[in-house]
């Protein structure tokens, strides 16, 4: 009775999960690496004939119940929220895979009778780190902050790794690329001449609370990794590919795991025969929904693996467990941790504010247990400190303000400033739509305008968004930003004036210029454009393109891209929900690595349906008068921002008489006809006003 409850179990686990499963792709990677670098061949030769030798070998057997110890360091590779992983669901991760390979696990006992006698304690715990690369106080925890995380693979390697001697490095992502659960490499095998050897894994089949999907395939899926780092192939053999005829003919070349094609993804037939004999579906390394154990085969392989490496392995699995790299990496048991100096973290729930507004300061710093004070200061905020985790604070007065955060641990005290971390709105400083920002000088962020300043967060080290002279058809320059240039990864914001569409007609859009090239083929870069209406408290997202939808040119443009006017595209964003609002601006979010730089100029906002020609052409009314006139008449006509004007005034021949080209700041100027040219006969003539790329013509007529 007890096995068929457990069967009725597993079925409906199988019906409610299968649908979540994402396998594995060890043997695909492996393959990869073997084509991309034939030495490792080699490698791994050498290392299977000394892992013969070892096994063959009686001390072998002596030690087999000695427990080993591997040090282990987790990256989560995240974009905030809730893809930044807790550390609870880490911890439970590292309980899960140390029970398992323990033969702790509580559903141990219902391995079917068939192999309850050869499954194994492999013997085998696994530690976080508790001394970093450096010998420093670690939890065994990374946090960064990558779009990687949605496409990963080896890219997430480049941005961080632990020396792979010292640690089993485990990377959880969001989305592998090549659209697996996760997946190892086998003892020197890995890309990089092994360096690059440790688990990727998705952060929803990690461990079983928080992200994870919490099922039996997810839970073990780490496990299951694990194994092929230490060597052990699919209980069928060296492929992805599960459930097909022709894996009878192929084997893992574990004696106790009988020959099987392998499990139908996510399904649990205990009674499954398929090469001949019984198929052992509950093993790790198999693909079924019920996976709860090891064979003695398994231990035996996996106990070698721990035992093999040379000097010259970059991830000799031999060099973990020993007691120095125990020692180093601070798991030893005579290795007494302390609690380690907080990295200090923390943000509000947004960058701009207003006046009396309150703000909520959250913090999210990491690499400590118990915090015995926190110790915020707010310039210009009332409070002006706090000793709360989260505080609150209003601020009074407009403009930039910073805010520290002091932890102190009984590692010590650790604190961080953040310049201009808050930036308290003039709600009296408003550009009237409809207007145009075309950065035609380096007036960013700040302009000698005060209500055309942008606010531009320096919360990471290195690239955020700047000036530069390239812009689009119609200015002299943009605003830009580079991910291949972050030295920390996160979200570079860029906040736009205020804007005050009161008076704005619907249909009513935001329009702007933008450029954006690969720089390779990992070119990772995402822009979100957001809209707020209550000063910041709410953003309402507009739009979001990743790489893909970036990209204005297929060319990769290894070195610096600078667009000519062909490669810029316009983008319109739909401003309706706002209309009538007095206090409307747009945020600019842009994170990402690898990429080369994104352009955006030309920011048209609160403005018709039109075109570039069309709304130059609604709002410049130019006008001659009076006219006719006898050679003393004004020239007068209108600009929404900063833009060259070329004047040209022509005979009836269409033969140029004379010209002059200026830039012109936003308003309404006006010119003395006598400027372009003193002495004009009578006669007929037409001026031109050309603006980018629209022209428009009016007649003069002198007497």
């Amino acid at each position: 009775m007890k096995l068929n409850l457990f069967s009725i179990g597993l079925l409906f686990s199988t019906l409610l999960f299968a649908q979540d499963y994402k396998l594995c792709g060890t043997d695909e990677m492996v393959q990869k690496a073997l084509e991309a670098e034939p030495e490792l061949l080699n490698n791994r030769e050498l290392l299977k004939q000394q892992a013969d030798s070892i096994l063959a070998n009686d001390v072998f057997r002596k030690t087999e119940d000695e427990i080993h110890v591997i040090p282990v360091v987790v990256h989560v590779m995240h974009t905030g929220e809730n893809t930044n992983i807790s550390d609870a669901q880490i911890h439970d991760a590292i309980r899960i895979i140390n029970e398992d390979y323990n033969k702790m696990n509580s559903d141990t006992s219902d391995v079917i009778d068939e192999f309850q006698n050869i499954a194994a304690n492999i013997g085998v715990e696994f530690k976080l780190a508790r001394l970093d690369t450096a010998g420093k106080c670690t939890k065994g925890i990374t946090r960064t902050y990558t779009q990687l995380t949605n496409i990963a693979g080896e890219n997430v390697k480049e941005l961080i790794k632990w020396n792979p001697r010292m640690y089993l490095n485990i990377w959880v992502v969001s989305d592998i690329e090549s659209g697996v659960g996760g997946y190892s490499y086998y003892p020197g095998s890995a890309p990089n001449n092994d360096a690059n050897a440790g688990v990727v894994v998705l952060a929803s089949q990690f461990g079983s609370i928080g992200a994870s999907d919490g099922n039996n395939f997810s839970s073990r899926t780490l496990t299951h990794e694990i194994g092929h780092y230490l060597g052990l192939p699919h209980t069928w053999g060296d492929t992805n590919d599960n459930d097909l005829e022709e894996n009878c003919d192929t084997d893992d070349y574990i004696e106790d795991t009988p020959n099987t094609i392998g499990s139908a993804t996510g399904y649990c037939h205990l009674t499954q025969n398929t090469c001949e004999s019984l198929d052992n579906v509950q093993n790790y390394m198999d693909y079924s929904s019920c996976a709860i154990m090891y064979t003695k085969g398994q231990k035996d392989k996996m106990r070698t693996a721990l035992e093999t490496g040379y000097i010259w392995s970059k991830a000799a699995r031999n060099n973990l467990p020993t007691n120095e790299n125990l020692m180093l990496t601070g798991v030893h048991e005579d290795y007494v941790a302390p609690d380690c100096l907080a990295t200090i973290d923390f943000k509000s729930e947004s960058s701009v504010t207003c006046p009396t507004q309150e703000v909520k300061w959250e913090n999210l710093s990491w690499n400590y247990d118990t915090a015995i004070s926190y110790e915020w200061t707010f310039i210009g905020g009332t409070p002006s400190t706090s000793t709360e985790e989260n505080p609150v604070v209003t601020y009074s007065e407009a403009g930039l303000h910073d805010v520290s955060l002091a932890i102190t641990t009984t590692g010590g005290t650790n604190s961080k400033t953040i310049e201009n971390a808050i930036y308290v709105q003039n709600q009296s400083e408003l550009l009237t739509a409809p207007n145009t920002i075309s950065f035609g000088s380096n007036e960013f962020p700040s302009n000698p305008n005060q209500s055309a300043n942008w606010y531009v967060e320096e919360y990471f080290e290195g690239e955020t968004w700047h000036w530069n002279t390239l812009g689009s058809t119609t200015s002299d320059g943009s605003i830009r930003i580079q991910s291949y240039d972050f030295i920390e990864h996160g979200i570079r914001k860029a906040y736009t004036p205020v804007f005050d569409l009161s008076n704005v007609p619907a249909p009513c859009y935001m329009y702007y210029d933008y450029a954006y090239a690969r720089k390779d083929h990992e070119s990772a870069d995402e822009l979100k454009v957001k809209i707020s209406s209550d000063c910041g408290n709410t953003w309402t997202d507009r739009l979001t393109k990743d790489t893909d939808d970036l990209t204005t040119v297929s060319t990769i443009y290894a070195l610096e891209f600078n667009p000519t006017d062909a490669l810029w595209e316009e983008q319109k964003i739909n401003l309706n929900t706002w209309i009538g609002d007095p206090q409307v601006r747009a945020l600019f979010e842009f994170s990402g690595s690898n990429g080369t730089y994104l352009y955006i100029d030309n920011i048209r906002f609160g403005v018709p349906n039109l075109s570039i020609d069309e709304l130059t052409a609604s709002n410049i009314h130019l006008e001659v008068f009076p006219n006719p006139n006898n050679g003393n008449a004004v020239i007068q006509f209108n600009v929404l921002n900063t833009h060259k004007i070329e004047l040209k005034l022509v005979n009836v021949l269409g033969k140029e008489i004379c010209s002059m080209s200026n830039n012109y700041k936003a308003g309404q100027h006006q010119i003395d006809l006598k400027t372009l040219n003193p002495d004009l006969k009578p006669g007929l003539y037409f001026l031109n006003c050309t603006i980018g790329n629209y022209r428009e013509t009016k007649q003069v007529i002198v007497y």
